[in-house]
């Protein structure tokens, strides 16, 4: 979940997939030059962030924060880099893979690690390494580590045919097979097998961030220090397999105060600002001695409905009309001016702009038509009290509920990177114009909103199964990631209690989703994509507000900041150099 919710902030119209090392084109923020033909090394990046770091273990966490620093720790066979033709594009290509190719059947895929790699304590980083962490993802990916399972959908299992040599075996041929691997970070193996624990249960439930002494790496650099809602310092490793990072250090300055962190950016007690506040950009704009940066953003806001087929209470709120009513008296052009300052676009589907053609333009769009969308209230039976506020009759059967005011809590973490109250009176006003009253459950930090979301018992395994039955309406976000396999992954079944914070429940859509993943023909799997997109937007699974673009500032004393990487790369961290 970055904002919650997961993986990265940039977006690309296409994906190039190449089989190279590391690589790709240049973006400067700010402006300098090189010394000596290279890039200026030394010195202590630091960089404010709204954002925090809530975990440091893949099976275990929800920030996208948290899985932008995984991206620099642990080793990935493929990753993103920039791609010197077009600035807005990412190509796949190589991080501890050299090179990869695949069977004629598409079953078998066959990666060449760099040779001679070693983990930050020394040992020898090898393809067992990769085998492990994968065939045990496979083996507890219906409980422990769902939360990585995506990346390794449809996997039978991995092998190590020799120290540099994985092969990796699918029950068919996957057409996004290494769109997919990006998402999965490989593990030490002598580290994590002794924390598996009954069923795997150990492996979702170590933190590595309480073990800074023993905690081993492999990728550009190591944690030094770790707060979670305070100082997290990022060391170079001195046995990364890649290029180094030009910064001494870098440091992640969490902050609760976006005011107080734009202007330690403006006094040069920071260097980087991963995402300016909206209501700040036409300040910083102003300011000769920052440069900003914008790109097109993967991050969508979204009204989520609890769509938990066995919930309790409010069950009026399962009905696609009476949601869709609602959502058309939520003016989201005054969101985008208001909350964001205009650096945002409407959105209509799950995956979000970042998908390209794989986005179903055919949504929608949502009108925003209060006199319809009361009216349709009035025809579902949803008559206004004395008071103003629609009541939804009586219900009989299993689920029986009194006749009741239709009066909601909205859920929302604190941990949004926008204006969430601002949002939600909006949203609010615009409910009100229907005779609806909601008010807002603030829930705290994301895993804590999780929590109340899904429950403290969630259990997906049960039939029937166990939680979301706490909340009603929540308002969050999401960061959609290039390829839509993971977007379309949340709302299905299997990640019930994992990623899925709706709780909805469509077995059609279950095999759709497992379709997609195994079908080679790009045109055919955009069809189910689509396909799959248009039920979740019947459904009114989410109402989905806005897009946002995707902002940042530095100091010009730096330079060759890469924005779009972002969550996709080393290079996000290892670029940027100081100014001579």
């Amino acid at each position: 979940m970055t904002g919650r919710r997961l993986l990265g902030l940039a977006a690309t119209a296409a994906v190039l997939v190449v089989a190279a090392g590391c690589g790709g084109g240049s973006s400067s923020g700010g402006t300098g030059g090189e010394s000596g033909g290279g890039p200026n090394k030394g010195g202590i990046l630091t960089i404010g962030t709204t954002n925090y770091i809530d975990s440091l273990n893949p099976f275990h966490y929800i920030e996208s924060q948290s899985y932008n620093a995984m991206i620099m720790i642990y080793p990935q066979l493929v990753q993103y880099a920039q791609s010197k033709s077009d600035p807005n594009k990412l190509v796949l290509v190589g991080d501890w893979a050299d090179s990869w190719d695949h069977s004629a059947d598409g079953k078998d895929w066959t990666f060449h690690l760099k040779p001679d790699t070693k983990w930050s304590d020394g040992k020898p980083m090898t393809a067992e390494d990769a085998a492990w962490t994968i065939n045990t993802t496979v083996k507890y990916q219906n409980g422990p580590t769902a939360v990585a399972a995506a990346g390794v959908a449809h996997v039978k299992k991995a092998e190590a045919t020799d120290p540099t040599t994985l092969v990796i075996h699918y029950d068919g041929p996957v057409g996004n097979a290494l769109e997919q691997l990006e998402t999965f970070f490989i593990l030490p193996e002598h580290q994590w097998k002794p924390l598996i624990g009954t069923n795997g249960a150990g492996l979702k439930s170590f933190a590595p961030q309480e073990h800074l002494d023993t905690f081993v790496t492999g990728g550009a650099y190591t944690i030094q220090s770790f707060e979670k809602k305070g100082k997290v310092v990022f060391r170079p490793n001195p046995t990364y397999y890649g290029t180094p990072s030009n910064a001494d250090a870098v440091v992640l300055q969490f902050y609760t105060n976006a005011d107080a962190m734009i202007a330690d950016l403006e006094q040069g007690t920071l260097q980087w600002v991963d995402q300016v506040p909206f209501e700040a950009i036409n300040d910083v704009k102003k300011q000769s001695n920052l440069h900003l940066n914008i790109v097109p953003g993967a991050e969508t806001t979204n009204v989520t409905w609890n769509s938990n087929p066995y919930k309790t209470k409010n069950r009026e709120l399962l009905d696609p009309k009476v949601k869709q009513a609602l959502s058309e008296c939520i003016d989201r052009q005054k969101i985008i001016d208001v909350v964001f300052s205009g650096y945002a676009t409407t959105v209509e589907s799950i995956v979000g702009h970042i998908s390209g053609d794989m986005e179903n333009p055919n949504l929608g769009p949502t009108k925003y038509d209060c006199d319809a969308a009361n009216q349709t209230l009035d025809q579902l039976g949803y008559k206004r009290g004395s008071n103003g506020i629609r009541v939804a009759p009586a219900t009989t059967g299993q689920y029986a509920q009194p006749a009741h005011a239709m009066k909601y809590e909205i859920l929302q973490p604190t941990s949004l990177d926008f204006n969430g109250e601002r949002e939600f009176d909006v949203v609010k006003e615009g409910f009100a114009k229907l005779g609806v009253d909601v008010t807002l459950n603030v829930a705290g930090d994301a895993t804590a909103a999780y929590a109340a979301e899904t429950g403290d018992t969630c259990d997906g395994t049960k039939n029937p199964p166990v939680g979301y039955d706490g909340f009603d309406i929540a308002m969050w976000d999401w960061i959609g990631y290039v390829d839509p396999d993971f977007m379309l992954s949340v709302v299905t079944r299997d990640q019930w209690c994992s990623w899925s914070d709706t709780g909805w429940i469509n077995a059609d859509y279950d095999k759709m989703y497992d379709t997609q993943g195994v079908t080679v023909d790009r045109d055919q799997r955009k069809q189910i994509a689509w396909d799959m997109q248009q039920m979740v937007y019947d459904e009114f699974v989410y109402t989905q507000l806005v897009n946002e673009q995707y902002v940042d500032a530095n100091a010009k004393t730096w330079t060759n900041f890469k924005t779009i990487l972002n969550a996709y790369s080393k290079e996000y961290y290892t670029s940027p150099y100081k100014v001579s």
